[in-house]
């Protein structure tokens, strides 16, 4: 959908050695790698692992868009280190494969993809809290699962329709933005909104009045406020509220 956009520059990327894939049939250019052909071609088993493993984790994996803390809105390198260290993000904040994870983040940006998408993934049987000891997880439909929890993709945030969702997905988990809690909070009130089985919000940018407000109108969920950024090596976690 987006091809109509980068066409125009393709002498320059080429110029510089930048590949352009695209998935779908097209018909292209010459030189653009059409994916929806190689990826119907393509055996179901997988290569050897030294054909696909990274000869150093250092490494660039990918480079994901970030918003311009450090400066305008750039394309920042990601390791494979790092992306595999965002396996570990929601066990850090003591979620564990029997929660629904709600996600309405730009798939774009570290938080959504990384931090949501893979933390998923990565999450196993047991979630730990932030001192190691288990994660206060109730029994659920989802308990079945050995490793990785349940992620609920909403494509396009919705303030009016969040708590239905969750009531409706089951979700126990949020990943926020702070302004995501700010539209939730500057909703009216219905019936029902506190009748939900939320436990936990992760996420960044939650201001001290917003905070006050979302658990006083919502409930006891527990909150716990992260920072990091797509180009930075320090990640922050505040586990004490």
């Amino acid at each position: 959908d987006l091809f109509a956009s980068v066409e125009p520059i393709l002498p320059s990327l080429r110029e510089d050695g930048i590949v352009v894939w695209v998935l779908g049939w097209g018909p292209y250019p010459p030189g653009i790698v059409a994916l929806q052909e190689l990826l119907d071609a393509a055996s179901e088993e997988l290569e050897p692992e030294d054909v696909w493993e990274p000869q150093d984790m250092n490494d660039t994996c990918l480079y994901i868009f970030t918003s311009g803390t450090t400066g305008l809105p750039k394309a920042a390198r990601v390791s494979h280190l790092k992306s595999i260290m965002c396996l570990g993000f929601y066990e850090l904040v003591g979620a564990s494969s029997r929660d629904v994870v709600y996600l309405a983040l730009p798939l774009s940006h570290m938080a959504g993809s990384l931090l949501g998408i893979v933390g998923c993934i990565g999450i196993g049987e047991h979630g730990r809290g932030p001192r190691g000891e288990p994660s206060d997880t109730s029994e659920g439909p989802h308990s079945r699962f050995s490793a990785g929890a349940t992620c609920v993709l909403k494509e396009k945030f919705s303030a009016s329709q969040f708590w239905d969702d969750c009531r409706a997905e089951g979700v126990t988990v949020f990943q926020y933005i702070g302004e995501l809690c700010r539209y939730l909070v500057n909703q009216p009130q219905c019936p029902g909104e506190r009748e939900h089985g939320l436990r936990l919000a992760v996420g960044s940018g939650l201001r001290p009045d917003v905070w006050r407000s979302f658990l006083q109108r919502f409930g006891a969920i527990r909150i716990v406020e992260t920072y990091g950024m797509t180009e930075g090596n320090v990640t922050l976690f505040n586990y004490t509220g």
